[in-house]
């Protein structure tokens, strides 16, 4: 996020993190980066730096199955995938300490790059990828922390009565932006509407563990390799869950090689599903956002582009 949140101050964090994990912990600044979760570079004594994370949870369901998803990494690592780096247990053993509405989590700085969500890999890049998935997708998914996804999807509700609102003319309600996301998602009702249909009558297929969001900006280049990170959205899910967002951001023949490297043939029409599933997503959760917002900043301009470009994508 490019803005801290309002009722979650550094010194708040600081104190959270000192108190859980490294009593050391000099200071900390925020991050403006991702979407959804906060970030802050924290710097502790002897030169040891902490990339730590806030989530909102505002209720102890959220809370469960936030830590179910950070266990994973670990969970990963202790069965031979080198490449997933996540939080680290607290001193209590916990890997989350809750903080009003917010969690907050603490794990290693990782020295490397990162890219942007829009970035794309070249072959050598995509191919290192493909293969750290296929590693993460041979674990014995129901011996690991994840939840199995969710088949409903996130936020599905509160898009659905969006659409009635428009549908019937009026005005989304909520804050000063309202208007404007009303404006937006007007035009678009019957391809939402559609695409919604379309994604509550296809059946997901057979579960291995997935990351859920392996685009560029979630994994980091390391000299041993790229490391993926941000492990929220780790659930038991089909394989195209993770696969076709890796096959979106190469020319690289994605699915071909995940069936050399697994034996198993990725569905092209899942991929597309996946595809059309995560735009939805996106839109449920802009429109909802952005119309409760209280006021326009820099995280609600970078919104308001993203819904649009979205919208339009989903009217094609």
């Amino acid at each position: 996020m490019q803005s801290p949140p309002r009722d979650l101050p550094d010194a708040d964090v600081l104190d959270v993190v000192r108190r859980g994990w490294d009593a050391t912990t000099l200071s900390l600044t925020h991050l403006p980066v991702g979407y959804g979760s906060h970030h802050w570079a924290a710097t502790a004594a002897g030169g040891r730096r902490w990339f730590v994370t806030a989530d909102a949870t505002p209720d102890d369901g959220t809370v469960e199955a936030l830590a179910a998803a950070y266990a994973v990494p670990a969970a990963a690592r202790a069965h031979g995938v080198a490449g997933a780096h996540g939080p680290v247990a607290a001193a209590d053993g916990a890997l989350l300490h809750r903080h009003g509405t917010w969690s907050v989590s603490v794990q290693p700085w990782l020295d490397g790059a990162a890219g942007g969500f829009s970035d794309r890999w070249p072959d050598a890049g995509a191919e290192a990828v493909v293969r750290l998935l296929a590693d993460l997708h041979a674990l014995d998914a129901p011996s690991t922390p994840a939840r199995p996804e969710d088949p409903a999807l996130p936020g599905v509700d509160g898009l659905a009565a969006a659409l009635d609102r428009c549908e019937r003319d009026e005005p989304l309600a909520g804050g000063p932006l309202a208007g404007v996301v009303t404006g937006l998602l007007r035009p678009h009702t019957a391809a939402v509407r559609e695409a919604l249909r379309e994604d509550a009558t296809d059946l997901p297929g057979a579960t291995v563990l997935t990351h859920g969001e392996p685009h560029p900006g979630n994994v980091v280049l390391t000299a041993d390799g790229p490391v993926l990170v941000d492990w929220d959205t780790a659930r038991r899910a089909e394989p195209e869950r993770d696969l076709w967002l890796v096959a979106a951001r190469t020319d690289l023949d994605v699915a071909a090689l995940y069936a050399d490297l697994t034996g198993r043939t990725p569905s092209p029409a899942r991929m597309r599903r996946r595809e059309r599933r995560w735009a939805l997503a996106d839109v449920a959760a802009y429109v909802v956002d952005l119309a409760a917002a209280p006021a326009e900043d820099a995280d609600t301009a970078w919104q308001l582009r993203s819904l649009r470009g979205t919208l339009e994508e989903l009217g094609r």
